[in-house]
């Protein structure tokens, strides 16, 4: 039996061994050498959300490496665990092209998931997805869910009033929360150019906002 396998029977036999970070960074290791992707579902497709955790981890951290899993990653966005959920919007960040509309479109509802961490790493996402992404997903939506509120809010993250000031504050206003979620995504992508969007997002009473604004300048300033 190879290495690679014997650290996955290991981790499939006690997920929650006080060991399992050492363990799992050198299955990484071993995938990142070329160790085929195709065992990974071992793990991706558990049952116990531990072990799902771990695979899922791992794929997030293979970057575009994953893609062949893409098809496996993308049910994990409804996962009952959360971080599964978390790092499978890594996985399809890094993952999914133009082409993968309905992979893309798979994130954008968990802008209203359950848990906080989950809709902090949507939003994420679509500050950090390519307009060739974001276009696929309205795309998608357009075609299967013409009545979608995500749709007006990425028509207008796709405009170019989502570069101006002056439309965004409206946005980060608004009595719903979806759209302040893209009012504060479009403060971030302009922030360079103009910080005052954002500042006022990290000033609302909308914890969401709050949190993911602060996050962002905190982010910034350290890159800086």
């Amino acid at each position: 039996m190879d290495h690679a396998q014997e650290i996955i029977n290991q981790i499939m036999d006690d997920p929650n061994d006080s060991n399992i970070g050492v363990l799992v960074n050198k299955l990484l290791r071993e995938f990142h050498r070329g160790y085929p992707l195709e065992h990974l579902r071992l793990l991706l497709l558990s049952q116990n959300d531990s072990i799902a955790e771990t695979g899922i981890w791992v794929a997030s951290e293979l970057g575009q490496k994953a893609k062949p899993l893409l098809d496996d990653v993308v049910p994990l966005l409804k996962h009952p665990a959360k971080t599964v959920r978390f790092f499978a919007v890594d996985c399809v960040l890094s993952c999914a092209t133009e082409s993968n509309k309905h992979e893309v479109a798979s994130v954008i509802p968990l802008l209203d998931d359950a848990e906080a961490a989950v809709r902090w790493k949507a939003m994420g996402f679509l500050s950090r997805a390519s307009r060739e992404q974001l276009q696929g997903a309205l795309d998608y939506l357009n075609t299967t869910e013409p009545d979608s509120m995500h749709i007006h809010g990425l028509q207008w993250l796709l405009s170019q009033g989502a570069n101006n000031p002056e439309e965004i504050m409206p946005f980060i206003q608004s009595q719903d929360s979806i759209l302040r979620k893209y009012g504060v995504v479009a403060a971030v992508q302009t922030s360079q150019h103009n910080s005052k969007p954002l500042f006022y997002a990290a000033s609302m009473g909308d914890p969401d906002i709050k949190q993911f604004a602060r996050d962002m300048m905190k982010l910034s300033e350290y890159k800086a």
